[in-house]
């Protein structure tokens, strides 16, 4: 059984737990980022999290850690320092003020050292924000979508929060384990899922999210979003050992919300046909 509360204690920080995952979430509250106008805050985008759960021995955590560039240097330091894989540096928006990249970090050890690691990197970027403040992210945006209609046409049930309607799908049809963490299935809340948040008016827009992808669904799931002028910002990979292996995608768009939730519902359709036996690269 894992150990939540040394885990907790270690940190510094409490979780909620959730498929047997204690998933840890720090919101960026403190960086104000705009990208194209609109307000990316933590709900939209802008949270650190590390998900930790047991394996038959040993327990296994993934995250995705939120910095600016001032941080990035002392918060990959701190992790190769305490044990942990660096698996992805990368942006997940283009145009952000300011530019914003997510470090995905992933290991396997007892719950205390694990704890402190992760302990170690969010002091990090602490330090470096105490000494450079910048202006705080405004706590919500205002909300004008049609939200029966976009779960309508994508299928899914959203969670609305702080004016921001954000839809979080799994892969159960493709299960997917570590092969150095003791055969882990690696699961929804430990990073492996698809999603999609929505803010604005349902006039005028934004999405942005994630798709997570076999390799031969990349290209048909790319091509949609194209289609439908949704930009693809990132493509790459987010854990080490998987099996299979899995690319991740971010998008964003600006538009018709109906269009947007559209777009992304052909998105993916597109990744079932795939899975059906459609080759990568047909017409």
């Amino acid at each position: 059984m894992l150990d939540q509360q040394t885990i907790e204690a270690e940190v510094g920080i409490a979780g909620t737990v959730s498929d047997d995952v204690l998933k840890i979430a720090v919101p960026r509250g403190d960086l104000r980022v705009t990208v194209d106008g609109f307000e990316i805050i933590p709900f939209m985008g802008l949270t650190s999290w590390v998900a930790f759960r047991k394996g038959t021995q040993q327990t296994t955590v993934m995250g995705d850690i939120v910095l600016l560039e001032d941080e990035v240097g002392v918060a990959v330091s701190s992790a190769i320092e305490a044990g942990l894989y660096v698996t992805a540096l990368h942006n997940h928006f283009i145009r952000s003020q300011p530019f914003v990249l997510f470090m995905h970090v992933e290991a396997t050890s007892d719950e205390a050292t694990l704890g402190r690691a992760v302990r170690k990197i969010v002091d990090s970027i602490k330090a470096v924000r105490l000494a450079h403040p910048v202006a705080p992210a405004v706590k919500q945006v205002p909300s004008r979508l049609d939200t029966a209609q976009l779960e309508e046409i994508i299928e899914a049930k959203g969670e609305l929060k702080d004016g921001v309607f954000k839809f979080t799908l799994g892969r159960p049809d493709v299960p997917v384990k570590c092969s150095r963490c003791g055969g882990l299935e690696i699961n929804t809340t430990m990073g492996y899922n698809t999603w999609a948040s929505f803010q604005g008016t349902q006039e005028r827009a934004a999405v942005c999210g994630d798709f997570a992808m076999l390799e031969l669904e990349v290209v048909p799931v790319i091509r949609q979003l194209r289609a439908g002028d949704i930009e693809v910002v990132a493509v790459h990979n987010h854990m080490f050992f998987e099996e299979p292996r899995i690319i991740f995608l971010h998008y964003w768009g600006v538009g018709n919300a109906g269009h947007l939730a559209n777009v992304f519902r052909r998105a993916l359709e597109a990744q079932k046909q795939v899975q059906s036996g459609e080759t990568c690269c047909s017409p």
